[in-house]
């Protein structure tokens, strides 16, 4: 008896490919996985707001004056965005209080109209659509 060892077989076209189809499939699903990762958080991120608080600003002018303060809402993506460009915020908020009519801010059409003009305003003068809204938290005319 001679201990001769076989000559192996030759691999079958289904063995040679099971580990490029099983690799090229788990690239595949790793690939589909992150994307849909990156497009839930990018979703959940714009979806997410963010305030900026302005500190109080105060106008006078013949016969009254204004103190308000004012939160700006942005998305969670704009944050940054809007923590740059505080100063013209400030700017924009500034000009329209000078333009507000004391007695109609009184009511609340007339802070509803106020915050409506300061969020128009800020767009225009920013040359963005990023200031989803303002919002008046406190509010003093004498």
């Amino acid at each position: 008896m001679t201990d001769r060892k076989k000559p192996p077989r030759p691999k079958s076209a289904y063995e040679r490919w099971l580990p490029i189809a099983g690799g090229a499939f788990v690239v595949l699903a790793v690939g589909v996985g992150g994307g849909l990762l990156y497009k839930w958080h990018a979703e959940r991120q714009a979806t997410e707001v963010a305030y900026l608080k302005i500190p109080p600003v105060s106008v006078r002018r013949a016969g009254y004056s204004i103190r308000a303060s004012f939160a700006v809402r942005t998305s969670a993506a704009d944050a940054t965005w809007a923590r740059t460009n505080k100063k013209a915020l400030e700017q924009v908020i500034t000009q329209a209080l000078m333009e507000a009519d004391p007695m109609h801010v009184r009511v609340p059409e007339g802070i509803k109209a106020l915050q409506d003009s300061v969020r128009t305003a800020g767009s225009t003068a920013l040359q963005t659509a990023r200031v989803q809204e303002v919002l008046v938290t406190d509010l003093l005319v004498w």
